[in-house]
């Protein structure tokens, strides 16, 4: 149903707190009591017969609150009830029953259940069991505010709770990847009704993707982490390393013993830094996108020492960067996750092609968005974009020379080169500079010999570099905002075999080495994904977390733990 709907710790602490902004102190606090279904014959055969008076439904459909709770649906809601004639719809007990269930089953997908009035709900329900004649203005509420929460839950399962647009950090997302998946949501909520089957269509909107699926066992296990007194932070100090001895390595030890990270095992002596719990620290240090080294310096201790608490709301937060991409996702696509610096092509839920990636500045950011690829370019110019031209006119006044060197020129807008010796350029700024500048193709163009293109209003492409010693950086933020691709020639490869003409490495060489700027259009146009995520799952199911670099997470938390308004 695709309807809308010690000091040292205390410092450590502080300065977690610090960096998060403290959103573990607004994080909502979690406990959760499942809804239970009643299966006997007699509730499941129930059947309320209620007086039905179409005016108080209409009546409160147009006043748009129900005690105090807020109608989020209210157009969809106007159509499914002038559909049924104003008609009470929930008189099924069984129907009921499921509806809160999966509402309370949201708690799982890493939503509030309370944003679906479904406490309010299970009161009522739970009253009107017991009753033996029911008010019908009392049924009638419940009846639209039942209504409401199964359209505004189906919503949030198809395209999340918070509009990814609305952050200041935006994600891109198009109208047809987001707002625009909820045509006939009336008629498919009265359907589901009516076949009794309201769980399984729930369970059916939810993203199959194994990064959702992996994402929502990873929260149930933190949440189990955190049942169980979740950890104590590790005291600062010198890095630790092999053979080390510290009162520190015992806490280090029972960090670790607390995520299942660490085997329990009997060490010689649990001061000392052994080869076993080296071992697992340079694991975990993968787990949290970090050098395995096994040396536990300020970075591993930084991610160590983030709190269960805020490792359970950052799991939240990237099922709902999840719910925003994944559906009807095709089985052929790119990802790149910018928060760890991975591209990944995927066919067939197979990982056929991981690569680093260079990906943009603090300040010039990649932008988050979904796209199409459409064709290729080897050997391509670059033209500079317009945000970088400050430099370029003060290099023309002071440093002419620059641009041969680097084999660049100034251009018209239609492409024809301006020479740039004996032109006074000192009276040009970024305001009146009336021309371009671009890079001619060859081995120190800044795109290097490939770019893929899946055209966007932000300039932004998967391409190649002549700066290939960049890649072996852990944090890898040097470009303007493009995705720089380690292995762009297998990338490329990849997307032209559905071409039919015979391309592979040796012909895409051949190109290169001639030297003649070619574009090539894809015959197979395939999604691109520039996401995000700060936790996941690999396609072996490992769970991880990445820094997160551009400090994205606790704006998009803080959102999630709001009371939903629409």
């Amino acid at each position: 149903m695709r309807v809308l709907i010690t000091i040292s710790t205390i410092v450590l602490s502080f300065l977690f707190i610090a960096c998060t902004g403290g959103n573990s102190k607004k994080e909502k606090k979690e406990s959760h009591k499942p809804y239970i279904i009643d299966n006997t014959k007699a509730s499941v055969q129930k059947v309320y017969k209620i007086n039905n008076d179409s005016i108080i439904i209409k009546n409160l459909l147009e006043n748009g609150v129900i005690e105090n709770h807020k109608l989020f649906a209210i157009n969809v809601l106007h159509d499914f009830y002038r559909n049924r004639g104003y008609q009470v719809t929930w008189i099924r007990k069984n129907n009921i029953d499921q509806a809160l269930q999966a509402i309370s089953d949201m708690y799982y997908d890493g939503l509030d259940p309370e944003d679906y009035h479904y406490s309010l709900l299970r009161d009522k329900a739970k009253q009107f069991s017991q009753t033996k004649t029911i008010n019908s203005s009392e049924f009638a509420k419940f009846d639209i505010l039942l209504s409401d929460a199964v359209i505004t839950a189906n919503m949030h399962l198809i395209s999340g709770k918070v509009d990814p647009e609305s952050l200041k950090r935006k994600w891109h997302v198009n109208e047809k990847n987001h707002k625009g998946r909820y045509a006939g949501e009336a008629k498919a909520l009265e359907k589901a009704i009516e076949q009794g089957n309201i769980v399984e269509e729930f369970n059916s909107l939810k993203p199959k993707h194994f990064m959702y699926t992996g994402l929502k066992k990873a929260l149930t296990e933190y949440r189990e982490y955190k049942d169980k007194g979740g950890w104590n932070p590790i005291n600062s100090g010198e890095t630790l390393k092999l053979n080390d001895k510290s009162i520190r390595v015992k806490q280090l030890r029972s960090r670790l013993l607390a995520t299942n990270v660490l085997d329990k095992y009997e060490g010689a002596n649990d001061s000392i830094y052994d080869t076993a719990l080296f071992e697992q620290v340079k694991r975990a240090q993968k787990k949290y996108g970090i050098h395995p080294d096994g040396n536990v310096g300020k970075e591993t201790l930084k991610e160590l020492n983030v709190p269960v608490e805020h490792r359970i709301e950052q799991i939240k937060a990237n099922l709902e960067r999840a719910r925003w991409v994944l559906y009807d996702l095709k089985d052929k696509y790119i990802a790149v996750n910018i928060a760890a610096f991975e591209l990944y092509f995927i066919d067939d839920n197979k990982e056929i092609l991981k690569s680093r990636v260079i990906v943009g500045k603090d300040h010039t950011k990649t932008t988050i968005f979904k796209g199409t690829m459409k064709y290729i370019v080897i050997n391509p110019t670059w033209n500079v974009p317009r945000s970088l031209y400050d430099g370029y006119i003060n290099k023309l006044k002071h440093n002419p020379g620059y641009f041969s060197k680097k084999n660049m020129e100034v251009v018209t807008t239609s492409g024809k080169p301006v020479a740039i010796a004996g032109k006074d350029w000192n009276n040009y700024t970024l305001h009146n500079f009336p021309y371009m500048f671009r890079q001619k193709s060859g081995p120190s163009n800044a795109l290097g010999y490939i770019k893929c293109m899946f055209p966007n209003e932000y300039s932004i492409y998967i391409h190649d570099t002549p700066s290939r010693s960049l890649f072996d950086k852990d944090k890898r933020t040097f470009s303007h905002g493009c995705i720089r691709t380690k292995k762009i020639r297998n990338v490329a490869e990849l997307l032209l075999q559905p071409n039919h003409d015979g391309w592979n490495q040796e012909k895409i060489s051949k190109i290169i080495k001639g030297g003649k700027t070619t574009t090539v259009s894809l015959k197979e146009h395939i999604p691109v994904l520039i996401i995000y995520w700060t936790s996941g799952v690999d396609l072996d199911n490992n769970f991880y977390f990445k820094p997160d670099i551009y400090q994205r997470d606790g704006e998009l938390i803080k959102a999630l733990n709001k009371n939903f308004e629409k």
